[in-house]
């Protein structure tokens, strides 16, 4: 970020030494006939002595400080930081929670939207929780990471469920309604290397996870797991 804030800053500088030598004319002459001599360091040391030149650094630096000062600086630096962020979230998924354990024979999860609004997330988060199921968003609320996460903060604190933010996942399962209940065989957390859908079963709609799983005991491809989930959330 700051080596991004330090190279605009050189480039404003720059742009400003264009605009400063359009204004006093002699300016470029001078520059074009010193830097054709050999001695360049005297060149500099005659340029740096030119009153012009002194007074185009001193205007320079008023604009500079101007700029560091402005509202839309300020409002450029916020974007950049938020930018930073969500391409941070991207890489790691997104701090909010950790990606699907390979170590379990089955992963529960739930497909969520911002769609649905903070009181139905909230049930869902909390029935995720009492289930051990992951939840997945398709993207940031409105393109945002900042927005995502102030959206999700009183969920998180309220149930203890976090989320996780993974597009391919919802291509991975054709997920196009949502909530959707989504009993899978474990698969591949590295995006590159999900070679293909992994054996499961599903159901859409707003239903309790508790619902979904015994729907999948009697009639899904992955009866024994569902049951197995089911006596597990039993005895909690």
């Amino acid at each position: 970020m700051l080596c991004a804030l330090a190279l605009s800053l050189f480039f404003f500088s720059f742009s400003e030494l264009g605009v400063a030598c359009s204004q006093h004319r002699s300016c470029p002459a001078r520059l074009q006939e010193q830097f054709s001599t050999e001695d360049s360091l005297k060149v500099v040391e005659a340029i740096q002595k030119d009153k012009e030149f002194q007074a185009f650094l001193s205007e320079s630096s008023k604009q500079k400080d101007a700029v560091l000062e402005s509202k839309e600086f300020h409002d450029v630096v916020a974007i950049l930081q938020e930018q930073a962020l969500q391409a941070q979230a991207h890489r790691v998924q997104t701090p909010l929670q950790s990606s699907p354990s390979k170590s379990k024979p089955v992963e529960l999860t739930l497909f969520v939207s911002f769609s649905l609004g903070e009181k139905a997330l909230l049930n869902i988060a909390q029935d995720a929780k009492k289930w051990n199921a992951t939840l997945v968003l398709r993207g940031f609320k409105e393109g945002s990471y900042i927005k995502t996460a102030k959206a999700l903060q009183k969920i998180i604190q309220k149930t203890g469920q976090g989320f996780i933010i993974d597009p391919e996942l919802f291509t991975l399962f054709a997920i196009q309604v949502v909530p959707t209940f989504v009993l899978s065989k474990p698969f591949q957390l590295n995006a590159s290397e999900r070679m293909q859908t992994p054996l499961h079963d599903r159901i859409q709609g707003h239903v309790s996870a508790q619902y979904a799983l015994e729907t999948f005991a009697k009639e899904g491809d992955l009866k024994d797991e569902a049951k197995s989930l089911l006596l597990t959330g039993e005895t909690k």
